[in-house]
């Protein structure tokens, strides 16, 4: 059912042949307080004064909810919905405007007035008809208050060039007489209003009464004299003349002035470069779309210089066909250098200017352009392109109403709470669009080193404007090259200096105009995200850099959004662009004072320590650390649910992490960079960040030792000997090692002297020296006994269990991985009890039992997955695909292989890489691939060579042997194996011996056998 809200008479709710009345006055009040502004929020300030005036109760926020309440339950009834919304201490009644007689009633007029304009007073004087049915009375009769009245009088206002209208209209009609009384008494309303005369002359001269005619003249002006001092304006003198001449009616009858038919005002402009699928977009949107479609143009990055106007002009006189009307531009300026933006009302008459409408028939209002607008547009099939638009309260008033028009705005800010608003989002430009760009402006000729080209966009960071001034400045030097260009941008004055034009200036001043429209706290925090440390930040960092309170440091954020001076490439991750951030540093250093900015990074290294410390308890929270006791935070931190979010914060911002870490160790604040190594220490172990961990813990050792901090030297010690052990480092691993346990050793620390023997026991067994890691394990295991703590008995057990296993110990090795199970079930850790299911596997594949190895895989691969450690994954993976059968599940084996091995690369993680290549060789030699298994075995003992892994090594010689041996190339596997039996033999793993020997015998039988080769090689392909 059709309803609406009715405040042309007394205010009322219809809908069909329903009217509610509303109960009381105060809610009436409101809902025509809401109903004149509808679309617009409302604030609460202001509700409440044009309900009580200047004496508001004593509690007005209530009262006013309740009247709230009240007129949502009545628009449910009527099957309104729920168009009453609040936001932020405002009130909105989201709806389309035609639902409130009073704009209908401009709208209707606007549209007669447009008809009229261009000839059609049939339709216009039907139009007026409807428009005046819907007046039944006084505007908001019987409503109490000052800003009652005030509307009253305003409303009134708006119906006399309705009157005036109609009156032309139906004087061109030949109905004279009829008008006359009408006329008459609106005169004596307002005895000096010419135009009133004139129509009332007109009318009069028109059914024979010259005389009175004349007499209606004379009395306009005497008053003007009496009141005013002035005479009759040129047109009343016109119409004098022509009626003492005798002049033919016809003469003096109002002109109907014709607009434009189809004005065409789009600018000239450059050809598009690329954004292929960005205009396909809005092409596919305007044609397919809604009639009423309103599409924003604004960019992802939304920065200045992006494209947004040119991709608008192109699409606009694209579509022109499609819109016979008229293809108009307007350049609202916002970002115009040293000048404002237009109006609302200087922008409306711009547009109705456009279409032909003469100055004289403006309204003088607001509400009036937008009522004559939206008429203008209402019959009529346009594109309209709307320039640099400020925000949404700027281009409300812009946009038609029930139009087939099109119109296309761009911004660089978001706009949001606009009914029907599409968008469509520009970034930077791919690399080779750029390049393409480039050549378009420089020339061909100019620009055919293409590595020099590549480097100056990306210099440029892809962004259009950057680029097309990098490419004029080139083309405007005869003399220079690309190579000269290039040299410019990186070692001259800097890129914003650089990339610059005659006429537009430096790329820098194109953010200056976006950068001063911000506010205060949105200007500081811009310039502090150019000291920030990584290329992205959350919210807790940027309110630790500008010294201010989360949620104020979020509304700056927001704010910096908004205006596309910054991106969100994560959810809650925020960046900004190459350029931008060259900026915003730039615009610190010459406007923030050295101690100021010294501050805001202080702050948020603080930060950094303090969140990292706090992250890493969540994830190890039972692992060896600095006797840091743990103080309040000076800063807030983010609230992370569990440990898996607090591992996807130090994973998200690592690369920052390490570079404040380098930053304070390499500019004279060498104990944050040792509290940041020592917080940082297991998740780089987990993440495969050795080479990084290396530098970390050996500042951290160095600055402990030279502020005579042993313990916390043993430590960094241990931390450092972990990280080498993990890049292969092993002799100066076991150096580092060795000192923290001697040192562990003289300061009584049982804790750190047991972890300094773990760490010497994974040392040996990486080796292959199995016997030395066994004594170092059981040593361990002697101190952790007496400690009695069973996650640190876990992990003894788990490291034995495996010792055993290489050794061939089956039985004590299940022995210790059970009781490892045990203790780690105890202290409910489902990582640690994942990792030993994964040893436990390879015992049972070991003792000729897949089908339980991989059972147990299975389980814990779940485990692992939802831990987030790359490296544990790949492991889990690697011994999975071992449990599968070759050649039957070949492909998803070297599907399994190929993944760990791409993580493992990553990583840097040589050792395990070799243990995943000799994995691949073996499934791929079952299958009688010969050729490509000796090639994975001799990769795989290359890099356990590189990192000195003798049980990688030993088994690797072994497989790569017997591939060689099916490939016929007898003295190098004869080589491979007996090498392999010595290897086996020298670290004690009698398991694998037995076998390399077993090996070779078998191999040796067979050239025993068939006597000396026939040929130099049998090799074949694969």
């Amino acid at each position: 059912m059709e309803w609406e809200i009715r405040v042309l008479g007394p205010v009322q709710l219809r809908a069909g042949r329903h009217v509610d009345a509303l109960g009381s006055a105060k809610e009436r009040l409101l809902l025509a307080a809401l109903a004149l502004d509808v679309g617009r929020p409302v604030s609460l300030d202001t509700l409440i004064h044009r309900l009580w005036d200047d004496t508001p109760p004593s509690r007005p926020g209530a009262s006013l909810h309740a009247y709230v309440a009240r007129i949502r339950r009545r628009l449910r009834l009527l099957g309104a919905g729920e168009p009453l919304v609040q936001q932020a201490h405002t009130y909105t009644l989201d709806l389309d405007a035609d639902r409130v007689d009073c704009h209908r009633f401009q709208n209707l007029t606007a549209q007669a007035r447009s008809l009229s304009h261009g000839g059609n007073d049939t339709e216009a004087l039907r139009l007026l008809a409807e428009a005046e049915e819907l007046w039944r009375g006084e505007p908001l009769a019987g409503l109490p208050g000052q800003w009652a009245e005030h509307i009253r009088g305003r409303l009134t206002e708006r119906r006399l060039p309705t009157q005036l209208i109609r009156t032309a209209a139906e004087l061109r009609n030949g109905h004279f007489a009829d008008l006359v009384p009408d006329l008459t008494a609106l005169l004596a309303e307002r005895p000096t209003d010419e135009l009133i005369a004139g129509l009332l002359m007109t009318a009069s001269y028109g059914c024979g009464r010259q005389a009175d005619a004349l007499r209606v003249y004379d009395s306009v002006r005497r008053r003007l004299r009496a009141d005013l001092g002035a005479d009759p304006g040129e047109e009343l003198t016109r119409l004098q003349r022509l009626i003492l001449d005798g002049a033919p009616v016809q003469a003096l009858l109002p002109r109907a002035e014709s607009a434009v038919s189809a004005p065409q005002t789009l600018p000239g402009h450059a050809e598009l470069v690329g954004r292929k699928d960005e205009l396909a977009a809005i092409l596919h949107n305007a044609v397919a779309g809604s009639a009423t479609s309103v599409i924003a143009l604004q960019s992802v990055s939304g920065m200045a210089g992006v494209g947004k106007t040119l991709i608008a002009l192109h699409a606009a006189r694209r579509l022109a066909p499609h819109f016979p009307d008229g293809a108009v531009h307007l350049d609202l300026g916002t970002h115009a250098f040293e000048s404002s933006p237009l109006t609302p009302e200087a922008a409306l008459t711009a547009l109705i200017r456009a279409f032909g409408v003469p100055a004289s028939a403006l309204p003088h209002d607001r509400e009036g352009l937008v009522g004559l607008w939206r008429g203008l547009l209402a019959n009529r099939r346009a594109v309209v392109v709307i320039d640099d638009v400020a925000g949404p309260e700027q281009l409300r008033p812009l946009l038609p109403g029930a139009s087939r028009s099109l119109i296309i705005v761009t911004s660089r800010r978001r706009l949001t709470g606009l009914p029907g608003i599409r968008s469509i989002q520009l970034d930077i430009l791919p690399p080779q669009d750029a390049i393409a760009l480039f050549r378009t402006v420089a020339g061909e000729e100019r620009t055919r080193r293409h590595n020099e080209v590549a480097d100056i966009v990306r210099l440029a960071g892809h962004l259009p404007l950057a680029v097309e001034l990098a490419a004029g400045r080139l083309a405007s030097r005869p003399s220079w090259t690309t190579a000269h260009l290039l040299r410019r941008l990186t070692h001259g004055q800097g890129r914003l200096k650089e990339i610059r034009d005659g006429t537009r200036g430096e790329i820098g001043r194109a953010f200056d105009v976006s950068y001063r429209t911000l506010k205060i706290e949105e200007q500081t925090v811009f310039r502090f995200l150019g000291l920030r440390f990584g290329a992205d930040i959350d919210v807790y960092g940027v309110a630790a850099l500008a010294g201010l309170p989360v949620a104020a440091a979020e509304d700056a954020l927001e704010g910096l959004l908004d205006a596309h001076l910054i991106r969100e490439p994560a959810p809650e991750r925020f960046a900004l662009h190459d350029l931008l951030g060259e900026y915003a540093r730039a615009l610190t250093l010459s406007e923030d004072p050295e101690p100021v900015r010294g501050r805001a990074v202080g702050r948020l290294i603080d930060f950094y320590v303090q969140a990292s410390e706090a992250a890493d308890r969540m994830i190890y929270p039972r692992r060896l650390r600095l006797d840091r006791p743990v103080a309040p935070s000076r800063h807030p931190l983010p609230p992370w649910e569990d440990a898996p979010a607090a591992r996807r914060w130090l994973s998200a911002e690592c690369s920052a992490l390490l570079a404040a870490e380098r930053h304070c160790r390499t500019s004279g604040h060498p104990q944050p960079a040792a509290l940041l190594a020592s917080a940082l220490a297991a998740f780089l172990d987990d993440e495969g960040h050795s080479g990084e961990a290396q530098r970390l813990h050996a500042g951290a050792v160095q600055y402990w030792h030279d502020t005579r901090a042993r313990h916390r030297a043993v430590l960094a010690s241990i931390d450092l000997g972990n990280a080498l052990s993990h890049a292969g480092r092993y002799e100066e691993a076991h150096s580092a090692l060795r000192r923290a346990l001697v040192d562990a050793g003289e300061l009584g620390a049982a804790e750190a002297e047991a972890e300094a023997l773990h760490r010497l026991g994974v040392l040996h067994w990486n080796l292959g020296r199995l016997s030395e890691a066994l004594e170092f394990q059981r040593e361990t295991l002697r101190k952790r006994l007496l400690s009695g703590d069973p996650w640190q008995l876990g992990r003894a057990r788990n490291n034995l269990g495996i010792t055993h296993l290489y050794l061939g110990n089956f039985e004590e090795s299940q022995q210790y991985f059970d009781t490892a199970l045990t203790d780690f079930q105890t202290v409910a850790d489902r990582r640690e009890y994942a990792h030993v299911l994964n040893n436990l596997s390879d015992l049972f594949l070991r003792k000729g039992d897949p089908q339980r190895a991989r059972h147990l895989l299975e389980n814990g691969l779940e485990v692992l997955t939802e831990t987030g450690v790359p490296s544990e994954r790949a492991i889990t993976q690697v011994n999975l695909a071992s449990t599968m059968k070759s050649p039957d599940d070949l492909a998803h084996m070297l599907d399994l292989f190929n993944d760990s091995l791409a993580t493992f690369r990553r990583l840097g993680d040589r050792r395990n890489a070799s243990e995943t290549l000799h994995a691949m060789g073996r499934a791929l030699y079952a299958a009688g691939r010969f050729g490509e298994a000796a090639a994975r075995e001799q990769h795989a003992l290359d890099l356990a060579r590189s990192v000195g892994a003798a049980h990688e090594e030993g088994q690797a010689l072994h497989a790569l042997g017997l591939a060689e041996h099916r490939l016929g190339r007898r003295a190098s596997a004869l080589a491979h194996l007996s090498e392999a039996v010595e290897i086996a033999d020298r670290v004690g793993a009698a398991h694998e011996a037995a076998q390399a020997r077993e090996s070779l015998r078998s191999v040796q039988t067979v050239y025993q056998t068939e006597g000396p080769p026939n040929s130099p090689s049998r090799e074949k392909a694969s």
